[in-house]
């Protein structure tokens, strides 16, 4: 269903958007939300938490897509707030400094008005544990067997 905005699909003002990026780490979900303001490509803005910027940023489309290897997805809309409340809420953080602990995912579920999370950084954090337990075991290991 097209939004107020004209753009066809899934997509509505506040609605989460994810595009999948490359990072060092590996690919994740990128995550922002679609703004109600048209930029000068002619589409919505959307407003991130952006690691490349290093802070929250309203960017638009095609400067949030340029860094995709994959396509655009609309992730949905999970709040019942309105549309005005959740950009209120986005645009209050601008300029707000990117942290690990307050990524892009964290941005997007607290300006639905949810509780805080990061599936993508307790996966990262569970990968990296189990990367520093082997380690550990290879070189405890070896120290043993000396």
């Amino acid at each position: 269903m097209p939004d107020v905005l004209g753009i066809p699909g899934p997509y509505r003002v506040g609605c989460i958007l994810s595009v999948p990026v490359k990072t060092s780490i590996g690919t994740v979900a990128h995550k922002g939300i679609l703004g109600d303001r048209l930029g000068p490509d002619d589409l919505p803005t959307v407003l991130h938490n952006s690691h490349l910027q290093g802070k929250v940023i309203e960017s638009t489309m095609s400067e949030y897509v340029s860094m995709a290897v994959g396509p655009l997805e609309c992730e949905g809309y999970p709040s019942t707030m309105p549309p005005h409340v959740i950009l209120e809420r986005a645009r209050s953080r601008l300029d707000q400094p990117w942290k690990i602990l307050d990524n892009c995912e964290h941005f997007v579920t607290w300006c639905h008005g949810m509780p805080v999370h990061s599936p993508q950084l307790r996966t990262a954090t569970k990968r990296v544990g189990a990367a520093t337990a082997l380690v550990a075991g290879v070189l405890l290991g070896r120290s043993i067997f000396r």
